[in-house]
């Protein structure tokens, strides 16, 4: 008889699984900083010294310190950013009449992730804005958008001031207020 080769079939071992788990608490939302965010002392949106006109004017700013920056550390329930502003008046009370300010920026990209490789969803950015004493969203983020850490940069020029004609000249503030909110529009 014969040498007989005797093969064994392989046998496939059933795969093993495990799991993995993560708990991440929901961190915070929070504005950080805000253009024209400047000291008590030096404004932060600057239209510089400028001569009055006998008409209607429209000034460019000459500098606008700090950018818009929004954190949203893993809470995801969407947020929103308006900006509403005073009207312009000087040390004696006077007003600035019909003067309109806004914010055009002209930054691109208007709006990034500080993290490059951030997974999440931008922020809708309103690049063009007017502002009045009523609110005006400027940046906001539906829900479980918007993760991360944001920043909005405003280039030096991007602020202008529209002054009717028959103003008095005179060294005129306006105060912007800008709020956090959970409510995404």
């Amino acid at each position: 008889m014969g040498a007989g080769i005797t093969t064994k079939a392989a046998t496939t071992a059933t795969p093993l699984t495990s799991d993995a788990s993560a708990d991440i608490t929901p961190g915070t939302i929070t504005l950080d900083t805000v253009p024209g965010g400047g000291s008590s002392t030096t404004p932060g949106i600057l239209f510089g010294t400028v001569a009055a006109d006998a008409g209607d004017t429209t000034y460019k700013s000459t500098q606008i310190s700090s950018d818009l920056h929004v954190t949203d550390s893993g809470n995801g329930s969407g947020w929103a950013v308006t900006v509403a502003d005073s009207p312009f008046t000087d040390t004696a009370g006077d007003t600035l009449k019909g003067a309109v300010l806004s914010l055009d920026d002209s930054a691109n990209p208007a709006i990034k992730a500080d993290a490059t490789d951030n997974v999440s969803a931008l922020p809708t950015f309103t690049a063009d804005t007017t502002l009045s004493a009523s609110p005006s969203t400027v940046l906001s983020a539906a829900p479980k958008a918007g993760v991360g850490a944001y920043t909005t940069t405003y280039n030096g020029t991007d602020a202008s001031l529209a002054v009717p004609a028959g103003n008095i000249g005179g060294s005129y503030s306006s105060t912007l207020t800008w709020t956090l909110s959970n409510a995404p529009s």
